[in-house]
C-alpha cells in the first residue's frame, strides 16, 4: 500500500479525527498504483501501526478502528454503484479488488490524481511550473463532461490553448458562446487588466428556438489544492457589469476532489450555486459510455504516469 496522505488522518481515541474521502482516496489510490486487492484488516492494521488507532492487545483490529474502516467502506461502495462501468475496483465485505488498470479508466484516474496532489508532498512537486498544463487538462474534462451532460460548454480561461488571455476577450469569448450581445466595454477596462475574473468555462442549456433567456452557468475550474479560496468566484455581480444577461447567471464550480456529505454541503453554501464534483464530473463516463478524444487521453498519459511512479509506498 502507498503511505498515508499528509492530511485527513488524526490520532482518534475517543472520536473519529480522519476523513472518509481522504481515506477512500488513499485505498483507491493504492490500488490504482498496483495493489491487485487490499484487505479491509489489512488497513485496519496500517491504521494502528500508524498509531492513528490504539493498537489491540491481540493485534486485531479494535472496534473503533472497525468502525470507522465501516463508514470507508460504505463510501467506497458508493463510488463504486456511481463509476458503474468506469470503476476500477470492486468492494466485497472484507476486500477491495483493481478490475481495471489505470490506463483503461484515463478521466477517472486523472481526477484521483488531480486530488491526491495535496495529499503528498512527492506529487507537489510536479505543479512546480506546471500549473498551466494542469488547468488545460482540467478544463477539457470539464468541458468535455458538460458538453455531454445536456449543456452547451465553451472554455474561456486563460490556460485555454485557444481561448483568451486578457479580460477584454475573455468577456468576449464568453459573449460570444452565450449568444449575448450587450458588453460593457467602461466595465471591462476598468478591469482590464485582469485574466478570466474567475471565469473559466461558460455553459448553458439550449432550447430549439436557439433565443437567449436561457438557464446560463459560469463556471470555475480549480484544479489545484487552494480550491477553498475559489469557491465564491466567479463574481456574479461583476460579471453582470461587463455582460447584460438576459437572464442572471448561476455559479458553477468543478473540482476533481470528492467529499464527505457535511463538506459537500459546507462548500455548496459558499459556491451559492452548482458544486460539480468528481462523480458528477465523471458521470456522462459512467452513464453514456462517454470516451475522450485521443490526443487528450496521450496528452493525459503523459501527465499520469510519472505521478503514479513518484506516490510514497509504506516502508
Amino acid at each position: 500500500m502507498l503511505a498515508l496522505p499528509e492530511i485527513g488522518f488524526e490520532e482518534s481515541v475517543t472520536r473519529h479525527n480522519c476523513n472518509v474521502a481522504v481515506a477512500a482516496d488513499w485505498i483507491e489510490i493504492s490500488l490504482l498504483e498496483g495493489e491487485d486487492e487490499i484487505a479491509l484488516p489489512q488497513i485496519g492494521d496500517v491504521l494502528q501501526e500508524q498509531g492513528i488507532y490504539p493498537r489491540t492487545d491481540d493485534g486485531k483490529v479494535g472496534e473503533f478502528c472497525a468502525e470507522f474502516l465501516e463508514m470507508v467502506w460504505v463510501e467506497l461502495e458508493r463510488r463504486a454503484a456511481l463509476l458503474k462501468d468506469v470503476a476500477f475496483f470492486s468492494v466485497t465485505p472484507m476486500r477491495i479488488r483493481r478490475t481495471q488498470k489505470w490506463d483503461e479508466i484515463i478521466p477517472v484516474s486523472f481526477l484521483l490524481l488531480l486530488s491526491c496532489s495535496s495529499y503528498f508532498p512527492s506529487l507537489r512537486k510536479f505543479n512546480k511550473g506546471h500549473y498551466i498544463e494542469q488547468g488545460e487538462l482540467f478544463e477539457e474534462i470539464c468541458e468535455l463532461s458538460l458538453s455531454n451532460n445536456g449543456w452547451q460548454a465553451a472554455r474561456t480561461g486563460w490556460s485555454s490553448r485557444q481561448g483568451a488571455k486578457k479580460l477584454e476577450a475573455t468577456v468576449a469569448a464568453a459573449a460570444q458562446a452565450l449568444d449575448e450581445p450587450n458588453i460593457n466595454p467602461a466595465e471591462v477596462k476598468l478591469d482590464r487588466q485582469e485574466n478570466e475574473a474567475g471565469c473559466d468555462l461558460v455553459c448553458y442549456r439550449p432550447y430549439p428556438d436557439r433565443w437567449t433567456g436561457r438557464p446560463v452557468v459560469l463556471v470555475q475550474c480549480a484544479s489545484g489544492d487552494n480550491f477553498e479560496k475559489k469557491l465564491g468566484t466567479p463574481s456574479i455581480d461583476r460579471w453582470r457589469n461587463y455582460i447584460g444577461f438576459s437572464t442572471i447567471p448561476l455559479r458553477g464550480f468543478c473540482t476533481p476532489r470528492a467529499f464527505e456529505p457535511d463538506d459537500f454541503q459546507r462548500h455548496s453554501r459558499k459556491v451559492s450555486g452548482v458544486l460539480i464534483e468528481r462523480f458528477r464530473l465523471l458521470q456522462p463516463f459512467a452513464q453514456n459510455g462517454l470516451a475522450i478524444p485521443h490526443s487528450l487521453q496521450q496528452r493525459m498519459k503523459a501527465w499520469i504516469r510519472p505521478r503514479l511512479d513518484a506516490l510514497p509506498k509504506l516502508r
